[in-house]
């Protein structure tokens, strides 16, 4: 995947009025970004095919990441599928990483498919969360506020040069997080997208840090899924800060113009990061899916 496939992954979204987390162009691109995966895409007509490619027992494997972009039919879902299950071969699965409810449904009924709940991803109201108005918004309000009290964080647009202290501030963040054994496995396509953000750029990857006594102490990445529709992708904070992950989290909003809704993506199970989402009061949830594929 090149950064120019970001703008045809951004209209296929589009076409298809997609809401997945992994649809979004900028994740993809980072996520191709590494020497054990490579995302490829294709198109058919008006279609978009997102496909991961990997080593899998010694051999190549593909499997498509979300279900196709542009033709939402069962017949071309099972087409796709089954060219990818040939390339394959017979004794593996060929998958799709992430489904929604409407690719579930076109395979309900089909024996050579099977389908695992996966997370659901949430989807705040953009001008609700900025308005943080009534008792709903209590306690996020409370962090915030005393955030800007006792940090006054500042903040700004990243750039390039600001890659080694959020480098340095990742790292930090990932030994914290694993020393509590919850790992996140996202520190290969944050360190890419820190390397792409500036060639993306606005609206389809929009990067803030926020600076306290000078210093990078947070940073943020997101940008447009499709036309009203934004994406939340990373954000990495200081945890020794209270209110900073929600500070960063309302700025990068804040930058998300034309964004009724954004999606904020799942929560791996962990309730800590569950209970900071739902700080922000989501409107809606995403629920997402494993698809397996076998001829």
């Amino acid at each position: 995947m090149r950064v120019n496939d970001v703008a045809l992954i951004r209209d296929a979204a589009e076409r298809s009025n997609a809401w997945l987390w992994a649809a979004y162009g900028p994740f993809l691109l980072s996520y191709g970004q590494s020497r054990s995966r490579a995302i490829l895409i294709g198109e058919r007509d008006d279609t978009v095919i997102v496909a991961i490619r990997r080593r899998i027992r010694d051999a190549n494997h593909l499997d498509l990441v979300v279900p196709p972009l542009g033709d939402t039919s069962g017949s071309f879902l099972r087409s796709v599928a089954d060219a990818f299950a040939m390339y394959n071969g017979p004794d593996t699965e060929t998958r799709v990483l992430w489904a929604d409810l409407p690719a579930v449904a076109l395979v309900a009924d089909a024996p050579d498919w099977s389908a695992t709940p996966y997370e659901r991803e949430y989807v705040y109201e953009r001008e609700r969360v900025l308005g943080m108005s009534g008792a709903e918004y209590r306690m996020l309000r409370k962090r915030v506020n005393r955030c800007e009290r006792e940090a006054t964080p500042y903040v700004r647009e990243y750039e390039s040069a600001d890659r080694e202290a959020c480098v340095e501030l990742l790292r930090q963040w990932q030994d914290a997080h694993d020393s509590r054994d919850e790992p996140v496995f996202d520190f290969g396509y944050t360190l890419a997208a820190l390397d792409v953000a500036e060639a993306v750029g606005s609206p389809d990857l929009v990067g803030i840090v926020l600076e306290v006594d000078g210093e990078i102490r947070a940073f943020a990445f997101g940008g447009v899924l499709r036309d009203g529709v934004g994406q939340f992708f990373i954000q990495k904070s200081d945890p020794s800060i209270v209110g900073l992950s929600e500070t960063t989290r309302v700025e990068l909003l804040r930058r998300l113009d034309g964004c009724r809704y954004v999606n904020d993506a799942g929560d791996l199970g962990h309730e800590g990061l569950g209970q900071h989402k739902r700080a922000f009061r989501p409107v809606a949830f995403v629920p997402t899916w494993k698809l397996a594929y076998r001829r």
